[in-house]
């Protein structure tokens, strides 16, 4: 028997979210945005299919496929329910999302056991010196480091 767990993180309808996939055997984190309208579990579909984003990079740091990784949870951060991080246009989620994957990086040391992030931006977004995604992103990390011994 398999029990998948699901409380609402399945709807994105003027939700927009930052994910963090992670697995503790492997030692790998992996950080995402989305506003898709069926959430992060929606989401996680392109990320564990064959061309997916999250599938290769595991891939790349393991040698071995997902399917390996039976301890994977997913957690899933609602951002603020404005038009700016909810809309077509993404800086604002991607500002999010780049704030938490470089401090997580940085946090990756010194949690147990400690893990590398292997997501990855290739370039800066224009909105991280904002004020409100700084606390955004601030609230998702130490949310993250709080919780991650229990998980």
């Amino acid at each position: 028997m398999i029990i998948s767990r699901i409380y609402n993180v399945h709807n994105g309808v003027d939700t927009a979210y930052v994910y963090i996939w992670i697995s503790k055997k492997f030692k790998l984190v992996y950080i995402g945005m989305t506003n898709n309208s069926v959430g992060p579990i929606g989401r996680a579909e392109g990320h564990f299919n064959s061309r997916g984003t999250f599938r290769k990079r595991f891939l790349e740091e393991t040698g071995l496929g997902i399917e390996k990784a039976f301890d994977m949870i997913l957690l899933s951060f609602p951002l603020p329910k404005k038009r700016e991080y909810t809309g077509v246009e993404s800086s604002y989620r991607e500002s999010v999302e780049y704030l938490v994957m470089k401090e997580l990086q940085l946090q990756r040391g010194i949690l147990v056991p400690n893990y590398d992030v292997v997501s990855w931006h290739d370039r800066y977004p224009r909105r991280t010196g904002n004020l409100e995604v700084i606390r955004t992103a601030t609230s998702i990390v130490k949310s993250f480091v709080s919780g991650y011994n229990s998980l």
